[in-house]
This record gives structure tokens, sequence and C-alpha cells, in this order.
């Protein structure tokens, strides 16, 4: 049962035995205000009524399943390994060499006459020693 005073508005939670079946004079603990408190009448028993029922909500909430709300798992994307590029590598070196060694004529016709000599010889010291002499 709760009483609440009448000159300072306090609530208290009391137990309805210690009011007993006549009342009770009680005071306020706040104001000390005095007042008489009746019994609480007696409730009424329950009767059969239906329950009312609840409009529908526009919005259902559903309960959420664990980790909903995180974001969805990617594949990290592979790393190419270190062989991909080897091999990459290779084959442009053979790729050019192969170009050099079809076109070698007309890649020397347009070199410089000591650097062509140069390349014939297989030797670059004693190319540079003959176009020293020739001067």
């Amino acid at each position: 049962m709760q009483v609440i005073c009448s000159n300072c508005g306090a609530r208290y939670a009391v137990n309805p035995l210690a009011i007993g079946p006549a009342g009770r004079t009680v005071q306020c603990s706040r104001c000390s205000h005095r007042w008489f408190e009746r019994a609480q009448a007696t409730p009424l028993p329950p009767t059969d009524v239906a329950p009312r029922k609840s409009p529908v909500p526009d919005v259902v909430i559903r309960p959420q399943s664990p980790g909903s709300g995180l974001p969805a798992l990617t594949k990290p994307q592979p790393k190419r390994p270190l062989g991909a590029w080897l091999a990459g590598a290779a084959v442009l070196v053979v790729a050019l060499g192969s170009a050099a060694f079809v076109w070698r004529d007309q890649i020397l016709a347009r070199l410089p006459p000591a650097l062509h000599h140069s390349l014939r010889c297989r030797s670059p010291i004693r190319s540079v020693e003959v176009a020293r002499r020739r001067r």
C-alpha cells in the first residue's frame, strides 16, 4: 500500500497489515505532519474479462541473430608469388635477347663505327686502342 503525506507530498510504501482494518494515525518523517490513514478497501474479485488486443505495430522488431550487425567477410586478394614475377622477367629478357639476335644487323648499322668495331671484336679496350691509332 502506498501512503502519501497531504502536507508535503512524500510517498511511503507501507504494509497494509501495519495500518490494520480500522485505520491508523501516521506521521510523515519529512515534515512531521500527522494524519489518520484509513485501511485500503478490499479489492474486488477479478471478473472474467477478455484481454484487450493491442493494435498491430507498424514495425515488427525481431530478435537479431548473433553477428548480424557485422559487415560481411570478404576473401582477401591472393598475393602473386615471387615465382610469377621472376618468370615474367625471364620471358622479357628472352624476348629482348631474341629480338636483338634477329635484328642484329639493323642494330649494328645504327651504332657509331668505334662501338661497332668493339662489338665485332668482343673487346672494348682493344677497340678503343684501335680507334686512337687511327686518329
